[in-house]
């Protein structure tokens, strides 16, 4: 396993911002890329913008880990520079966070969900 420093890491804070302004920030308007406003909670998410930074970079360092620049993909014949597989990691990963917390079904994302349907209890009234 690639042993990663902190410098890899810092070497993807561009993208790590680039994807807070780019899929975070547009979900919540309480969302802003001000270091001051970092610590207000998006929505009933409950989640800030340094919990997304953070998680972020710790998605970058497990695509660090999981690189291996000896892949040689199958259908085009060629490896995979390691910024496209971060990038690719992250936009995977983000999606999946993302398609979790907005879920107005469960209560994330907007304070006008219903409780009844936020606690899951309307099918059992029926």
């Amino acid at each position: 396993m690639r042993k990663v420093t902190n410098a890899d890491i810092k070497k993807y804070e561009a993208m790590v911002e680039m994807y807070l302004q780019k899929y975070v920030q547009k979900n919540w308007n309480e969302a802003s890329l001000n270091k001051h406003d970092s610590e207000v909670q998006l929505g009933n998410s409950g989640w800030t913008m340094n919990d997304f930074r953070q998680h972020l970079k710790t998605e970058v360092l497990v695509a660090l880990q999981k690189y291996n620049p000896n892949y040689i993909s199958e259908r085009t014949g060629k490896s995979v520079k390691e910024s496209t597989f971060v990038y690719q990691h992250l936009f995977n990963r983000t999606g999946q966070l993302m398609k979790k917390l907005t879920k107005t079904r469960y209560g994330y994302g907007k304070w006008t969900s219903n409780l009844e349907e936020v606690l899951w209890e309307r099918d059992a009234e029926e």
